[in-house]
Formats: C-alpha cells, sequence, structure tokens
C-alpha cells in the first residue's frame, strides 16, 4: 500500500532530547560520579512514572527527594535545565511542511511528560499540525507497548501499512513494526527525506 500517513516522535525528532546533557548541567560531573548517585531521567522509576502520567512535576520533585536522596534545590535545577533544553529542530519542522503541502497526513507518538507537551505547545506550533497525537502522560503506556500504536491507528481511523513511524530509538520502530507499521530510525532529517523518497513518499527537495 502507498504511505498517506507520516507519524512522528518529538524527542530527538523535533526537539533535541539529551538526558545526560540535561543532568550534567543541573548537577555536574562531580554529583554524578558518587557511588549512590541515581541518574534522575535514564531508567529511573520516577521518570518513569512522570511520563507514564501517574505523576506531576510537583509529585515527582518529592519522591526524587524522599526515595533517592536528591536536594529539592537540585530537582529544582534538573527542571530548569531540562526546560531550557528543547530548541526546536528546523530541519524536521521544514519537513512536516513539505509532507503537508504535498498531502500527506501527520501524526506523532512520543513518550513525553504533561507538563513538557504544554511547555512544547506554548513555544513551538508542530502540535498544532499533527491530527492525532498518542502521548504516554495522556494514554499510560510508554512506547514499544504495542497499545500506544494501536491507539494512534484506531483513534485516527488509519492503516498501519499506509503509515510510517520516524523515531530516533531502534526498539519504537521495532514496536511500529510489530504492528504493521512501515519505520525507521531517524537521525536527521535530511536522512529522513531520503528515507521517505525510498518508500514511494513523494517531497520537494530541501531548501
Amino acid at each position: 500500500m502507498p504511505i498517506r500517513n507520516i507519524v512522528f516522535d518529538v524527542g530527538n525528532v523535533l526537539v533535541p532530547w539529551d538526558p545526560t546533557g540535561i543532568e550534567t548541567r543541573a548537577l555536574g560531573e562531580e554529583r554524578m560520579a558518587q557511588d549512590a548517585f541515581v541518574p534522575p531521567l535514564r531508567g529511573n522509576p520516577i521518570w518513569l512514572a512522570l511520563n507514564r502520567g501517574e505523576l506531576s512535576l510537583g509529585e515527582a520533585k518529592a519522591r526524587y527527594i524522599a526515595e533517592q536522596g536528591f536536594a529539592g534545590e537540585e530537582i529544582d535545577r534538573l527542571w530548569e535545565a531540562l526546560f531550557a533544553s528543547f530548541p526546536l529542530i528546523p530541519e524536521t519542522r521544514a519537513l512536516m511542511d513539505d509532507l503537508k503541502s504535498t498531502g500527506y497526513r501527520l501524526f506523532a507518538i512520543t513518550d513525553n511528560v504533561r507538563e513538557i507537551v504544554a511547555r512544547l505547545k506554548r513555544d513551538y506550533d508542530f502540535f498544532d499540525h499533527f491530527e492525532v497525537a498518542a502521548v504516554s502522560a495522556e494514554l499510560g503506556f510508554l512506547k514499544p507497548d504495542p497499545r500506544i500504536y494501536r491507539w494512534l491507528l484506531g483513534t485516527a481511523r488509519i492503516e498501519a501499512d499506509e503509515s510510517v513511524f520516524l523515531d530516533d530509538v531502534e526498539r519504537n520502530v521495532d514496536g511500529a513494526k510489530a504492528v504493521g507499521m512501515e519505520a525507521f530510525v531517524f537521525t536527521t532529517a535530511a536522512k529522513a527525506r531520503a528515507d521517505l523518497r525510498a518508500m514511494g513518499v513523494t517531497l520537494p527537495e530541501a531548501v
């Protein structure tokens, strides 16, 4: 079937996502080198709960302090560094415009925190161009859980074999393929253009 629907991840596709860099800027290398240090943004159960929508940022801060020994000031710096870390990737935003101008429908699947999504919607307009966005914090499950892909397909009423998913993490790409979608690992917008063209997607040349 021809591709009709382009489904975007958000982190490291439309905005950067560098949890190690955020932790380093907020907490410092010396703190991170301590034997008892637990990375707050990398596989941390509190962070995962935030992404599943089970906690607010305030509730997560309290748990980081009570359960993992972080100081309140450290989490404040972490949140500050986190929200300062999302400049738009303009080449991907331009890719969205080119796809939409040639008649493709745009959607999103993102593991994300409610407060971060709100900030991205405040600062940028790309969410406005997604007909439907599957956000983990609103649904309660994370990629590559098949439910998040099936939720998008069912809610948007689109066919899996007419849809391609772009994500920077291979296991998430594999999760999309497992439910019948086309998918590939996103590295750069230029490479994504080439990959989409190889699938028969019509695109103008990037300016």
